[in-house]
């Protein structure tokens, strides 16, 4: 049952993206494939959700993009804990008695691990329809936020009470779904070119979710806790506000080399809330889920005309769905234009990212690669955590890696003048 979570989380991020959430989602294979670098490189019509200022550049092209991406992360070891849980519950259930997996040791090892601070298992899912022309954009993006997180009941965990169905230790599911409608609009200042300001007006229709079950029973609770998440789910409406800076420091200062670009971005400046359903309410969560805003900031050059270097950081503390655990992202990422003519290209990614708020963090590798092939573009990204998780140590030890992510993306894109 508890081994199948990262199937319920995954699921439950599909289809509906879920406390309090501020990470960036790495929306579009670029920034992906560069270590989730993109607020000094955007372009196109996706650039409008990295930073609005983008949209001025006389280089981005217009037309439509469609990207998605998806990732999990598992921090802690509640995980683990909660597996061996199960499987030592089945052994007390069976036996009733001290054999087998069922000792007291056993059980407070297991409970232990789910009780460790900063323990949760979180994905996030992204879906997005994108058109630009000239300097405007429209968008829709369906963005996820969930996480599953421990209760550890340790008052009733005698072998006996494994035994009696007793044990209240208990897995959380808390989220959020938003979907942004917007429009953003970008403008070179007139008195300083190169310099770049832009914005986005949306409608967020969030909804928040909550449902728990318990671990130490075959349940239906567990079986059945995607449609259970989704009926304890509240919408709710609230308006969302970015703004973006882009400094296109050659365009101003003609001698400086390498093409460097300074972006900065702040989302959801306004932070928007939205209600939580009762059953939230009625286990002690907050009225309201906060999307709270939140900033980044990038740097980019062009060794050579081919060749693109992009650094990113959070400069605000992100929160997460994930109780005591949150992010402040540092990525660092290139891209190679193999043929570099506009009716063909292949784009080559490469790029690292690391969670700096959290000292136990492990560093991502991500690469990517695309084909753009006259006005049609396709491309694919992924990242992955060379570090692995232990999700379970009871019968057979299993381990995953500490964070996984994928992203693709579709595009028909017309114009932009490159330099």
């Amino acid at each position: 049952m508890i081994k199948n979570l990262l199937f319920v989380v995954a699921s439950l991020a599909l289809l509906t993206p879920a406390g309090q959430a501020t990470e960036w989602h790495v929306l579009g294979t670029r920034a992906m494939g560069m270590g989730g670098a993109g607020v000094a490189v955007a372009e196109g019509p996706v650039g409008a959700y990295w930073n609005p200022a983008s949209l001025a550049r006389s280089e981005s092209p217009s037309g439509v993009q469609v990207p998605v991406d998806a990732h999990m992360e598992l921090t802690g070891n509640f995980l683990e804990g909660a597996n061996d849980l199960y499987d030592i519950s089945k052994d007390c259930l069976a036996s009733g008695a001290d054999n087998g997996r069922c000792t007291q040791s056993n059980i407070n090892t297991a409970l232990n691990k789910m009780n460790q601070g900063q323990n949760g298992l979180r994905a996030d899912v992204a879906v997005g329809a994108h058109v630009k022309i000239k300097s405007m954009a429209f968008f829709v993006n369906n963005l996820a936020y969930i996480a599953g997180i421990p209760k550890v009941d340790f008052s009733q965990s005698a072998n006996a009470d494994f035994a009696n169905r007793l044990n209240t230790s208990e897995l959380i599911l808390r989220g959020l779904n938003v979907t942004e409608i917007g429009m953003g609009y970008g403008r070179e200042l007139p008195f300083l070119p190169g310099l770049m300001v832009g914005g986005n007006l949306k409608a967020l229709v969030g909804k928040a979710g909550y449902y728990n079950f318990f671990v130490n029973l075959d349940s239906p609770g567990s079986s059945n806790a995607l449609r259970k998440y989704l009926d304890n789910a509240k919408s709710s409406v609230q308006p969302g506000v970015d703004v973006g800076v882009l400094w296109d420091v050659h365009r101003t200062l003609e001698f400086v080399p390498m093409q460097p670009r300074i972006g900065l971005t702040a989302r959801n400046i306004n932070n928007p809330k939205f209600s939580n359903p009762a059953q939230a309410k009625n286990a002690g969560e907050r009225d309201k889920y906060s999307l709270q805003g939140n900033a980044r900031m990038g740097v980019a050059v062009s060794p050579l005309s081919f060749w693109q270097i992009a650094a990113d950081a959070d400069l605000s503390r992100n929160l997460t769905p994930t109780d005591g655990v949150a992010t402040q992202n540092i990525s660092l990422g290139t891209e190679i234009n193999v043929f570099n003519r506009s009716w063909l290209n292949i784009p080559l990614r490469a790029g690292l990212a690391r969670n700096v708020a959290m000292s136990g963090s492990k560093t991502a590798l991500t690469a990517g690669l695309g084909l753009n092939f006259l006005h049609l573009t396709a491309d694919i990204s992924a990242m992955v955590t060379p570090a692995r998780q232990r999700i379970k140590s009871q019968e057979k030890s299993e381990k995953i890696p500490a964070a996984i992510g994928v992203s693709a993306q579709v595009g028909f894109l017309f114009g932009g003048k490159k330099e």
